[in-house]
């Protein structure tokens, strides 16, 4: 049987009495009912994974006891996903992906063919909205870190994120030199473990940002035959940047 996960935001030692509150004691009692005596697994973003044991129900909160703690395995390799924010509430299933699939930083950014718009006073709401997201997926997927959503940025903004050293690509749909598969398997990325990616919105990069990509030292790779989704898109890629670097299919589960 699966332990259940919860999320506690404060520091941890083998010994701690603490307190779940709110959300989270809420889904102990109300969707898992659990007792005084059951055991279950607390994590905080630090990488570790704690033993705990409940102790107490009482009104309004639920007592736990820290028994041990475990560094959970770390990903082996470091991936950033930059995403053109798109239409509705597909940034929320995007977010919940990305957590899944190990990336480090979600950077959301406003491309020319961005759909959404917004007051700049709602940005601050929006991220610590899709932040809520990502530590849910983390419980969920069993992930000990928590994926950093960076602040809302232009386009010209975002390409600052590129990485010395590392494989910064940017996905058009319209590039027909060079594909993912290719890319990865590139003799000369072989060892490479820092990856920043770059999704564009429903209608696609325009051809202006793409040769502003490449001047940044982006490189223009394509996803295939088919045109996927915004929402497939995302996954899609670190998917197949996962499987090809190892972590996609072993038996030892990531952090």
């Amino acid at each position: 049987m699966t332990i259940p996960r919860i999320y506690l935001p404060r520091p941890l030692e083998t010994g701690d009495a603490c307190t779940a509150a709110g959300d989270q004691a809420r889904y102990l009692r109300t969707v898992l009912r659990m007792r005084a005596g059951d055991p279950l697994v607390v994590f905080n973003g630090s990488g570790w994974e704690y033993d705990a044991v409940i102790r107490q129900r009482p009104e309004g909160g639920i007592s736990l006891e820290i028994t041990g703690k475990r560094p959970a395995p770390a990903d082996a390799i470091e991936i950033t996903l930059c995403q053109a924010i798109p239409k509705a509430e597909k940034m929320d299933a995007i977010i919940r992906h990305a957590t899944e699939l190990g990336a480090g930083m979600i950077i959301p950014f406003f491309a020319k063919r961005s759909v959404p718009r917004w007051p700049v006073e709602k940005s601050p709401q929006k991220r610590a909205r899709w932040q809520k997201i990502a530590v849910e997926a983390c419980r969920q997927c069993g992930r000990a870190d928590i994926p950093e959503i960076g602040g809302i940025v232009t386009f010209e903004e975002m390409l600052l994120s590129s990485r010395p050293g590392g494989l910064n690509l940017i996905f058009w749909e319209e590039e027909s030199a060079k594909g993912i598969r290719g890319v990865l398997q590139d003799p000369r990325q072989a060892g490479m473990k820092s990856f920043l990616l770059v999704v564009g919105p429903e209608g696609g990069f325009e051809k202006g940002e793409i040769d502003r990509a490449l001047q940044a030292g982006f490189l223009s790779v394509s996803l295939g035959k088919r045109v996927l989704r915004v929402d497939t898109a995302a996954a899609a890629v670190l998917a197949v940047i996962q499987y090809e670097r190892g972590a996609l299919g072993d038996t030892e589960r990531g952090g």
